[in-house]
């Protein structure tokens, strides 16, 4: 448990640094080796990429967006609850 709003942000770096450079942010995720290509499929900030991309492009909502809109409701469903029973732990 974090002790202070900087070091949640300096852990959540540490998570999502690795996952933004492994994702299809900054290259197609074709013209990447195939073993890498499989985590990117699956990696979540691909998907948020892939869906900013098409409402910026054609506005367009597609499987993306919901995989990401789901993606995101299920950390806030598990997290949430462990985040308020740590904070009604410690006064």
């Amino acid at each position: 448990m974090a002790r202070s709003a900087s070091n949640v942000n300096g852990m959540a770096t540490l998570v999502l640094f690795p996952l933004t450079f492994l994702s299809n942010a900054f290259v197609p995720a074709k013209t990447l080796p195939g073993w890498l290509q499989v985590f990117v499929h699956y990696n979540p900030v691909s998907h948020l990429v892939s869906a900013v991309r098409a409402l910026a492009g054609n506005g367009f909502i597609g499987l993306d967006f919901w995989l990401t809109l789901l993606g995101s409701l299920i950390i806030v469903a598990i997290f949430a609850p462990l985040t308020v029973r740590a904070y009604m732990r410690h006064p």
